[in-house]
């Protein structure tokens, strides 16, 4: 992720209905799938914190991150349990945790390596949260901005989750009111802006801020009764199998 990012993001985490709407959903399927008092959380490319702030209302929260800039924002939260480090090689105790996140994480690794490591550090019938984008055609100038490696659909998740010790238990897509203007904007702002891309989330106002974290509200809720066909997001619960990773 470009510098400038970190500074962007540590502002917006607060704020910016992205952020929120994300962070309730993860919040919330962490309380409905694990299981226990006071479970072990990481964090996989925790950014700048703000997720950590809330994780720790349900368990013990870890971080670890690739980048130091996004781990000293970390440190200004006031969090600590901090690790520098990559998603593909944590160097952390195999199966010590009872939950691990990959928010927007997974498409700037190998895949393979990183659910390999991920089955890894999780306990038997741990869980696995992921979100990640959705469609290789809504592929733009932001996606190279954020360093983005590809874009996911729910069957290639299906395919990666059954080559490991996890089985889905939840896949769904969101943001789905965001596909056309996902494309509109992007585009006019790829032909506008050759030289620097300025970040999707300075689009905001108060009121669609108000708006749109409602809209994601309501369609998460729908997501647990009906299918979603589509959207900007992909977010997957998984799994890990009660059996011994190899």
């Amino acid at each position: 992720m470009k510098k400038y990012l970190y500074e962007d993001l540590y502002l917006l985490e607060e704020k910016h209905w992205w952020h929120i709407s994300k962070r309730e959903a993860v919040l919330s399927l962490i309380k409905e799938y694990a299981k226990g008092n006071r479970i072990k959380i990481l964090d996989v490319g925790c950014g700048t914190g703000r997720n950590m702030e809330e994780f720790k209302k349900l368990g013990d929260v870890w971080g670890l991150d690739s980048s130091l800039i996004a781990l000293n924002y970390c440190r200004k939260r006031g969090l600590k349990n901090l690790k520098l480090g990559s998603a593909e090689n944590t160097s952390l105790e195999t199966s010590s945790f009872d939950v691990v996140t990959l928010l927007d994480v997974l498409e700037h690794t190998d895949d393979n390596k990183t659910l390999k490591e991920m089955a890894r550090i999780l306990k038997r019938n741990g869980i696995l949260i992921l979100t990640v984008p959705a469609f290789p055609w809504l592929w733009s100038k932001w996606d190279e901005v954020l360093h983005h490696k590809r874009r996911y659909t729910i069957n290639t998740f299906k395919k990666m989750l059954d080559s490991y010790d996890f089985h889905p238990v939840k896949m769904t897509y969101l943001y789905s009111f965001l596909v056309l203007p996902t494309l509109i904007i992007r585009k006019i702002k790829q032909k506008f802006s050759k030289n620097f891309y300025p970040s999707d989330f300075t689009l905001s106002t108060p009121l669609l801020n108000f708006i749109l974290n409602n809209l994601s509200r309501l369609e998460f809720f729908l997501s647990g009764k009906f299918y979603i066909p589509f959207g900007t997001s992909i977010v997957v619960v998984a799994k890990k199998n009660d059996q011994k990773t190899t």
